[in-house]
């Protein structure tokens, strides 16, 4: 019994050996999730080996042409299939020089762009080189560029009234006959190109021109004058107007002072000097109640041929004030004079 014991547990032992000597399998890996198994990749395109491709830029889009070689030989080739190559080749030509000229005419524009900032940088220097030179600098500069000559202008006008100064030897009768519709009896004078010769100075100068004068006499009484008479006239009550048109050809001359501009105000002047004119037509221009009529004749009316006096002018900022007095009889033979005051314009 103790031997068959033994036995069994040697049997046991060998068995429980056995067992542990051979190798326990291992389990397979759990599958991964769904979400991270990745498609199998595409398979590559096969190159192609007959093609001839061109990219070319032009600004922001770019141009790919892709000639592909042909597969036959050019005997095989048909007319259109040739036709067809030969303009793709030419419109690749035509798409490389439009891309050169674009580039060069970019590298144009930056040229022309580094030069006008450097001109204007040149200027900018140029300018604060000025702003820092000394005031006897600037100063000369100045009288340098008022240091002129003369100066011309284009056209001046005197706007006046006439008024007749007669003298003692006049009877109050003929005083009283010549009295004048003053709001009638205008004076203009056009002074074409007038000249202001500079005397050393901008502020002290000598004014000229030539001057063409156009004098109106309008009369309160109704008078009708003889021609190639001195004023030989009657009195009619039908006539409504009676008014003489003198036209003078003059030329004045006068000192004249200005001052610098005054804040507010302007330059201030004043001038004194002469005139000398020569007659070149004289008209007598009347008007009729019944029948109404209006008649200019055109004679010698007595008028003196040359004419001279003296003149003054002022000027306030824009108020600008001349005055004429004729220093020779208006008719020959007779102590009366005129004299003429108004505004006058220069432009």
């Amino acid at each position: 019994m103790k031997s068959n014991l033994f036995f069994l547990a040697i049997t046991m032992v060998f068995n429980l050996a056995f067992l542990n000597a051979q190798e326990t399998p291992k389990l397979p890996p759990p599958p991964p999730p769904a979400e991270t198994i990745q498609p199998p990749a595409p398979p590559k395109p096969p190159s192609m080996e007959n093609e001839d491709t061109t990219r070319i830029s032009l600004g922001d889009k770019q141009i790919l042409i892709i000639n592909k070689k042909a597969k036959k030989n050019s005997e095989d080739q048909t007319d259109a299939e040739r036709e067809l190559e030969d303009k793709l080749d030419d419109v690749k030509d035509e798409l490389e020089a439009a891309k050169k000229d674009l580039d060069n005419e970019k590298l144009e524009m930056e040229r022309e762009k580094q030069s006008m900032e450097l001109e204007v940088e040149k200027h900018h220097k140029a300018d604060k080189h000025n702003e820092n030179k000394a005031p006897n600098e600037k100063r000369k500069y100045k009288t340098d560029k008022k240091n002129k000559a003369a100066n011309v202008d284009f056209l001046d006008i005197d706007l006046g009234v006439n008024f007749l100064k007669f003298g003692n030897d006049i009877p109050e009768s003929t005083k009283d006959d010549l009295k004048l519709k003053y709001w009638g009896s205008w004076s203009t004078t056009f002074t074409f190109l007038p000249t202001k010769i500079y005397l050393g100075t901008p502020n002290l100068m000598l004014m000229t021109g030539f001057g063409w004068r156009i004098g109106q006499f309008e009369f309160k009484e109704k008078l009708d004058f003889e021609p190639n008479q001195t004023l030989l006239y009657a009195k009619f009550d039908n006539i409504k107007k009676s008014q003489f048109v003198v036209h003078q050809l003059q030329i004045p001359l006068s000192v004249y002072v200005q001052s610098n501009k005054i804040k507010g105000l302007g330059r201030i002047g004043a001038g004194f000097g002469a005139y000398a004119g020569l007659l070149i037509h004289q008209e007598l221009e009347t008007s009729t109640e019944k029948p109404k009529r209006s008649i200019e004749t055109e004679e010698d009316f007595g008028f003196e041929d040359f004419r001279y006096g003296l003149s003054a002018r002022i000027d306030v900022g824009a108020i600008k004030l001349f005055a004429n007095m004729d220093m020779n009889d208006l008719w020959k033979d007779r102590d009366i004079r005129n004299i003429e005051c108004g505004l006058w314009f220069d432009f």
